[in-house]
Formats: C-alpha cells, sequence, structure tokens
C-alpha cells in the first residue's frame, strides 16, 4: 500500500497529464492592454450632448400650461361664486330640497374638477422634475 505522500504525487501526475495549458505569449499580453486601453479611451469621452428640445415638444409645454392656467382660473371663479353663496342656517333637522340637491352636486362636481386638475399635473413636466428631486 503506498504512503499518503506517494498517493498524492501519483495523483498530481495524473492531474497534470489531463490537464493541457495554452502558454500565455505576447500576443495575449498585448490584447489584454489594448482592451484596458479602449475601456479607460471611452470612460475618458465626453458625455454625448442632449439633444435640444423639438419644437413640438415646446408648444405641447406651452399648450398644457395654458390649459392648466385656464382650469385653474375657471376653478377659482366657480370656488368664489360658491362661497359667497354659502348662508349659514341653524335648523334641527335639515330639509333635503332640490336646491340642496344641485349644491351638493356642485361641491362633488368642484372636488372631481380639483382632483382631474391635480391628475394631470402630475403628467407635466414641473411635476415630474418633482417627482424626480423628491424620490
Amino acid at each position: 500500500m503506498k504512503s499518503k505522500p506517494e498517493t498524492e504525487a501519483v495523483l498530481e501526475r495524473s492531474l497534470r497529464k489531463q490537464v493541457k495549458v495554452r502558454r500565455l505569449d505576447a500576443s495575449f499580453d498585448s490584447a489584454v492592454w489594448a482592451r484596458i486601453a479602449a475601456e479607460e479611451s471611452k470612460s475618458a469621452a465626453p458625455l454625448p450632448a442632449r439633444p435640444a428640445a423639438s419644437k413640438a415638444g415646446r408648444w405641447v409645454f406651452v399648450v398644457n400650461a395654458l390649459g392648466i392656467a385656464s382650469v385653474a382660473v375657471v376653478l377659482c371663479v366657480f370656488l368664489f361664486q360658491w362661497l359667497a353663496g354659502v348662508q349659514v342656517e341653524t335648523t334641527t333637522i335639515p330639509d333635503f330640497t332640490a336646491r340642496m340637491s344641485d349644491q351638493t352636486a356642485s361641491q362633488w362636481s368642484t372636488g372631481i374638477a380639483g382632483a382631474a386638475l391635480l391628475f394631470g399635473f402630475f403628467y407635466t413636466p414641473w411635476a415630474r422634475r418633482l417627482r424626480d428631486e423628491l424620490f
């Protein structure tokens, strides 16, 4: 029976016979250095310039701004009219009349219009910049 060092030597010789390794020469070394130089020159290159905004994009921005401004003005006018017409009454039993139904519908429509305005604002460049800064 072979001792442990003899067994290890036999296994080592067997392994060296089975594994054939190609010798690394100067061409391999130069190819590696060429790839490294290419990566360094790529990272040292300046970043490409951002493309200028198109005229259509500017017009869309202007139209969106005008639309948001006009909706905000209309909402302010209706809100002012609504607040000017509010009367505070103290009654024990509220009566549900047609006037109150119209007033409730006006309140709901004002809320829905405000929510629609806010939802529309989330898709403007201003909101995108705000989300990028906050989150």
